[in-house]
C-alpha cells in the first residue's frame, strides 16, 4: 500500500493511531512506541524481567501495562512503588476475616499484587522502582531467575507455585542529579537488568505530531482547523516541546540557548529543573480544545493554545527560572504572541530578544495570526493524510523512487528519463544541488557580510533543501520563525545548471496585488504561471549579480524595479523567510532580499524564464 498508494497509507495510519488513542487512552501505535513493544516482548518470551528507565513524562508507566496486556491478555498487577513500600505491600500478609453466623474468626492469606501476579500468571509491574529504600529491593534477587512451575515461598504466607505468563516490568527514573531523591541500584540488581533494560526517550517530533492529529481528528477521520495551525502552530509546538525535553533532560540546544539570549557570561548553557512539556500534557490541551470552542466563541486556536500555556507557565510550582526559559523558548518558536510578560507574572524583559521581538512585532502581527488562525477550514481524511510538515513521507517516497529505478547494467533512456522526472518530484538530483551549495557559499557569505556584518555572516549554517515551488506553503512559511537556521535557504531542482544566458525572461503583472502581503503574491505566481514557466530562486540571482554586463533575453528587467525569484527562499539573520530579489544601479545589480509579511508595492517585480 506505501509504494502503490501512499496517502491510503498514511490514512491507515493516521486512522490506526486514533483507534489506539481512544482505546487504550496513552498509548499510540507509532513506530517509536512499536519498537519499544518490540523489545519488551522479546525479553518476555526467554521470560526476562525488563527494565524500563527515562525521563519524567516519557510513558514508561503506560507502556509497562499496555505491554503486558498486549502480550498475556492479563491486566497488570501494579506495585506502586515509594520509599514507604514494604514487603507486605509486595507479597501480602496474613489477615481475619469473619466465617458464619456466629462470629467465628478464619486467618486468610492477603496475597499481595507479586503474589497474585505469580498465582494467575499475570505481569506485574513495579513503577517508580527506583523509589524503594535499596533494602527493600533484594526481593528481586530471589525471583530474578524463577521459572514457570517453580514453587515459591511467600513470606508468611505458605507456597504457591508459578502459573504460565507471569513476568516482571520495573519502570524507574535513575538517580541524577534531576532526581537525586532517587536509590541507585545495588550492584547485584543492576546485573541482572544489564542485558535487559530499555530507555524510554521523549516521542520524536515528527510522530508527536501525528499523535496530535489524531487526538484532532473527528470520528470519520476528517478534522477542522485552519491550514495555518496544520501547516505551522501545530508542527511549531512539536519543536517546542521537542527544545523544552531537551532543556529538562540534559541542558538547553546550544543554539537554542543563543537565540533566546539565555548564555551566561562563560557560554555557559541553563537546563530546567521542574519544568517540562510532555506528550501527556499537549494532548490534555488538544482534547479540551472542542469544549473550548464551543465555550469561547470566536477565539482563534492559536490564541485557546496560548491560554493554555499560559496556565503551565504561571503555576509558581516551577522555579521562575525555568518558567522564564519555558517562556522563551515558546516565544521563538511563535508562541505566547497574545500574552504579555506581566500577564505571566514574568519578568518584562522576557520577551526582549531578537527573535520574539520579530515575531511579535507591533505592525498587526499579533492580529494577522488571529486572523490566520480563526480561517477553520473542514480537511478530509485524505487532505488530513496528505499533511507532512517534517517531510517524512517525502523522505520515504524519494527513497522508494531511488529503489525503484535503481538498476544494474547500462541505463536506458526510459529509465533515464524516469529518474529526471523522480529528481523534480521528490528532489533526488542531489548532485546538481550539492553542487550549487558548493557554488553558492562564497556568494551568499558575501551578501550576507554586506546586509550584517562579517561576524553574522560566519555564523550563518551552510544548509540547502531542494523543494518544488509547487509544494512550498508561501504562508506557513510567513510565519515560521527561526533564528538558529539563519542561512538556510531551498533550491527550486528544476532550475539547476541552466544556460540562463540563452532563457527569455517573462515579467507578468502584479499590480492587483499591491498593499497584499508578499506570500499571497508569490502564491499566486506558482499557482498560475508555475506549470507554464521555469520559477528561478538563488541560482539565478547569484548568475544576474556576477555578470552585471550581460543582459537577460525577454524583458527588461534592468530598469531599476525590485525583481523577486520566488524559486527559493532564505532565513534572513532574525530567522525570518525571505525571498530574495535584486534591483539594477547604475552598472550593477543590488542584491535584497524581503520578508514573505512584507507588503507587495508598485515597484515590486517577478521574473519568470520561459520553457
Amino acid at each position: 500500500m506505501e509504494r502503490e498508494n501512499p496517502t491510503t497509507a498514511r490514512a491507515t495510519e493516521l486512522v490506526e493511531l486514533r483507534k489506539g488513542l481512544s482505546l487504550e487512552g496513552h498509548i499510540a501505535h507509532t513506530d517509536t512506541v512499536d519498537g519499544y513493544l518490540d523489545e519488551i516482548g522479546r525479553r518476555m518470551i526467554h521470560g526476562k524481567p525488563m527494565f524500563l528507565h527515562g525521563p519524567t513524562g516519557t510513558g514508561k508507566t503506560s507502556l509497562a501495562r499496555y505491554a503486558a496486556q498486549h502480550f498475556t491478555g492479563r491486566t497488570a498487577e501494579m506495585v506502586y512503588c515509594t520509599p514507604q513500600t514494604r514487603d507486605t505491600h509486595i507479597w501480602g500478609k496474613t489477615g481475619i476475616r469473619a466465617e458464619g453466623d456466629k462470629g467465628a474468626i478464619k486467618t486468610v492469606d492477603i496475597y499481595g499484587p507479586l503474589t497474585r501476579a505469580m498465582q494467575n500468571g499475570s505481569v506485574a509491574v513495579f513503577d517508580e522502582f527506583t523509589a524503594l529504600p535499596r533494602e527493600q529491593m533484594v526481593f528481586f534477587k530471589g525471583v530474578a531467575n524463577a521459572k514457570v512451575g517453580d514453587t515459591i515461598t511467600i513470606p508468611g504466607n505458605g507456597e504457591i507455585t508459578i502459573a504460565p505468563g507471569f513476568q516482571m516490568i520495573f519502570t524507574a527514573n535513575l538517580k541524577s542529579e534531576k532526581n537525586p531523591e532517587r536509590q541507585e541500584l545495588p550492584p547485584e540488581i543492576a546485573r541482572e537488568f544489564e542485558q535487559n533494560n530499555l530507555e524510554v526517550k521523549y516521542t520524536p517530533k515528527e510522530e508527536a505530531y501525528d499523535i496530535m492529529l489524531a487526538r484532532l481528528m473527528h470520528p470519520d477521520g476528517s478534522l477542522t482547523l485552519s491550514r495555518y495551525d496544520l501547516a505551522t502552530t501545530l508542527p511549531k509546538l512539536c519543536e517546542a516541546m521537542e527544545e523544552i525535553q531537551i532543556a529538562y533532560a540534559d541542558t538547553t540546544n546550544a543554539d537554542t540557548a543563543r537565540l533566546v539570549g539565555a548564555l551566561d557570561a562563560s557560554g555557559r548553557k541553563p537546563g530546567l529543573k521542574k519544568f517540562v512539556m510532555t506528550q501527556g500534557t499537549v494532548e490534555a490541551i488538544l482534547e479540551s480544545w472542542g469544549s473550548e470552542r464551543q465555550l469561547s466563541g470566536e477565539k482563534s486556536f492559536a490564541e485557546f493554545l496560548d491560554a493554555r500555556l499560559a496556565t503551565g507557565l504561571t503555576f509558581k510550582e516551577y522555579p521562575e527560572a525555568d518558567r522564564v526559559l519555558a517562556a522563551k523558548i515558546l516565544a521563538s518558536k511563535g508562541f505566547l504572541r497574545t500574552k504579555t510578560a506581566e500577564s505571566l507574572g514574568l519578568p518584562r524583559d522576557v520577551f526582549n530578544f531578537d527573535a520574539a521581538k520579530q515575531l511579535r512585532g507591533t505592525n498587526g502581527a499579533t492580529e494577522r495570526l488571529r486572523s490566520e488562525s480563526g480561517k477553520e477550514v473542514h480537511l478530509s481524511l485524505k487532505e488530513v493524510a496528505e499533511l507532512d510538515p517534517f517531510e517524512v513521507r517525502g523522505r520515504r517516497m524519494a527513497e522508494a523512487a531511488q529503489d525503484l529505478l535503481r538498476e544494474e547494467g547500462p541505463e536506458d533512456q526510459f529509465s533515464a528519463d524516469m529518474k529526471k522526472r523522480a529528481g523534480k518530484i521528490f528532489g533526488a538530483e542531489n548532485s546538481d544541488v550539492e553542487e550549487a551549495q558548493t557554488q553558492n557559499k562564497a556568494f551568499l557569505n558575501k551578501t550576507f557580510e554586506g546586509w550584517y556584518n562579517a561576524a553574522d555572516a560566519a555564523r550563518a549554517i551552510d544548509k540547502v533543501e531542494a523543494v518544488d515551488p509547487a509544494t512550498q506553503d508561501y504562508g506557513a512559511l510567513a510565519g515560521d520563525t527561526n533564528a538558529a537556521e539563519f542561512g538556510a535557504y531551498t533550491l527550486n531542482p528544476e532550475t539547476q545548471g541552466m544556460d540562463f544566458e540563452q532563457l527569455k525572461t517573462f515579467v507578468p503583472d502584479l499590480s492587483a496585488f499591491n498593499g497584499k502581503p508578499l506570500h499571497e503574491v508569490m502564491k499566486h505566481v506558482i499557482d498560475t504561471y508555475g506549470d507554464q514557466y521555469y520559477v528561478p530562486g538563488i541560482e539565478y540571482w547569484k548568475w544576474l549579480i556576477e555578470n552585471p554586463g550581460k543582459n537577460p533575453k525577454g524583458a527588461n528587467i534592468k530598469d531599476g524595479k525590485y525583481y523577486f525569484f520566488p524559486g527559493s527562499v532564505l532565513r534572513g539573520r532574525g530567522g525570518r523567510w525571505n525571498v530574495p530579489c535584486a534591483s539594477w544601479y547604475g552598472s550593477k545589480w543590488n542584491r535584497h532580499a524581503h520578508w514573505l509579511t512584507h507588503d507587495w508595492h508598485g515597484r515590486c517585480r517577478v521574473v519568470l524564464l520561459e520553457k
